[in-house]
């Protein structure tokens, strides 16, 4: 029995040495890194975190979690009005350590899976173009293998 990975290990092996592969595993490895980072943060909690319904009052919300009931101020630069409902995520363990809705919150969950989307799209449009090239080469005339033609002399 021979050794080695045959035509898929070349394959593979063809396929990592392309400059759009390297691209998208950096993009792959930022992303991670993005995401490492963010995991670090408080604002975590918004993934990790379960999430209840609070309401507004005076600038202070209101949330209620197995029964007992906790307050959180509100930073947003305009107070919503009295008895407007916000979401509230909070840490499994202390429901007393929460964050509550923010628009922020989208472009941070967008800043990480940007990195993601950006080498899959890289990824496919790069096996696409690899696909079309060979399409094409293949539709073309075979080339003549001779060095020169018969019947034509030189």
């Amino acid at each position: 029995m021979g050794g080695g990975m045959g035509h898929v290990g070349e394959t593979v092996r063809d396929w990592l040495a392309l400059p759009s592969t390297i691209v998208a595993i950096v993009l792959l490895v930022v992303g991670l890194i993005v995401v490492g980072m963010e995991s670090q943060t408080q604002n975590w909690v918004y993934y990790t975190g379960d999430r209840v319904t609070g309401t507004v009052e005076g600038g202070i919300v209101y949330y209620t979690v197995a029964g007992q009931q906790y307050t959180q101020d509100d930073p947003a630069p305009v107070q919503p009005r009295n008895g407007t409902k916000i979401s509230v995520y909070y840490h499994h363990g202390d429901p007393s350590d929460a964050l509550l809705e923010h628009p922020v919150r989208t472009v941070e969950l967008w800043g990480m899976l940007s990195w993601f989307v950006a080498a899959g799209l890289l990824v496919v449009a790069a096996a696409l173009r690899r696909a079309w090239f060979a399409r094409r080469r293949s539709s073309q005339a075979p080339a003549d293998p001779r060095w020169w033609p018969t019947g034509e002399s030189r």
